[in-house]
C-alpha cells in the first residue's frame, strides 16, 4: 500500500485523479481549517469542479481522507504534495508572468 498526503488549503482536485487513478494508494488531504476539512467530509464541498463531487463521495473513506491532524498525515506518507494558492507575481522580474510562491514557505514549514 503507497500512502500519499497532500496538505492543501481547501482540499486541491489533484486528490481527485490520484484517488481515482490510483485506488491502490491512500490520499489523505489535510488542513489546518477545520471548517473546509469539515466541508470535504461532507456534501457540501469547499470547491467547484465539475465531477469533483461523485469522485470524493466514491472514494472518501475508502482510499481518500480528509484530516487536520497534519502531524500524523505527514509521519504516515511516503509522499507529500503541498498544493498552494499560486497567485500571479506582481512585482520584480516575472511581474505579470510568473507564479508568485509566496504561500509556498508557510505551507513547507517544519515549526
Amino acid at each position: 500500500n503507497f500512502d500519499i498526503i497532500e496538505t492543501v488549503p481547501g482540499g486541491g482536485p489533484i486528490c481527485r485523479v490520484i484517488a481515482e487513478m490510483c485506488p491502490e494508494m491512500t490520499v489523505t488531504v489535510v488542513d489546518v481549517s477545520e471548517s473546509r476539512i469539515k466541508a470535504w467530509n461532507s456534501d457540501t464541498l469547499t470547491i467547484y469542479e465539475p465531477g469533483l463531487k461523485e469522485v470524493v463521495e466514491s472514494y472518501r473513506g475508502r482510499n481518500l481522507f480528509f484530516s487536520t491532524d497534519i502531524d500524523s498525515a505527514i509521519r504516515d506518507a511516503v509522499l507529500v504534495f503541498i498544493s498552494v494558492n499560486t497567485q500571479t507575481r506582481t512585482y520584480r522580474m516575472g511581474k505579470g508572468r510568473a507564479a508568485s510562491l509566496m504561500n509556498l514557505v508557510p505551507g513547507s514549514s517544519t515549526g
